[in-house]
């Protein structure tokens, strides 16, 4: 599930050195754009194949994204790294907060023309097949309760431990491994995948 995740919803994020990223935060938090940049580069994609299945389009969940590092990046000096809780699980957090808070705002702000360019050319850029796979993957997602979406999005999409995932959706994390188990056997079916 972990392939089906990176193949169709953004391409696969390399490993992230924990230290690394801490001796980044410190850097960013004195001002280092450079090391701002960088955490964005290590995180960007795993944050958005965790927000995509639960917002409504490409745009939305990029939206998300962007606002999520916005408020991580001017509110560094919040985080503190605890033990088994690495720092994407707090951006993941953050993504959630701006998804919920979008969500139940009347007054939706309108994409700008950026965005959706971005948005488009990456589209075009994608094979027809992958585009079609991509598609399958957000309407079998969509079929899920919301709970457990969340559960599968961030386990496999932003690939947070179950612990983190717990702690994120207050579902415990052995509960978090059986949705992720039962839910992964029902989306693989549903793409036509095989799931031993």
């Amino acid at each position: 599930m972990f392939f089906v995740f990176a193949t169709l919803m953004g391409g696969e994020a390399g490993p992230v050195d924990e230290a690394e990223v801490v001796s980044l935060i410190d850097a960013a938090r004195v001002g280092n754009p450079r090391a701002g940049r960088r955490l964005y580069a290590l995180h960007v994609t795993r944050l958005y194949r965790a927000l995509r299945p639960l917002c409504p389009s490409d745009a939305d969940a990029e939206d998300a994204v962007q606002a999520a590092f916005v408020d991580a990046l001017s509110h560094l000096s919040r985080y503190a790294p605890r033990e088994g809780r690495r720092f994407l699980s707090w951006l993941v957090t953050l993504g959630l907060n701006r998804v919920r808070k979008s969500f139940r705002s009347s007054s939706r702000v309108e994409t700008d023309s950026e965005t959706v360019g971005a948005v488009l050319e990456r589209e075009a850029a994608t094979s027809e097949d992958t585009q079609v796979r991509r598609s399958a993957l957000l309407k079998a997602l969509s079929t899920l309760p919301d709970r457990d979406r969340q559960v599968v999005s961030l386990f496999y999409g932003a690939e947070l431990s179950a612990d983190e995932v717990a702690e994120t959706t207050g579902v415990s994390a052995s509960n978090v491994r059986k949705i992720c188990e039962r839910q992964r056997k029902a989306l693989l079916t549903m793409l036509g995948e095989p799931h031993e």
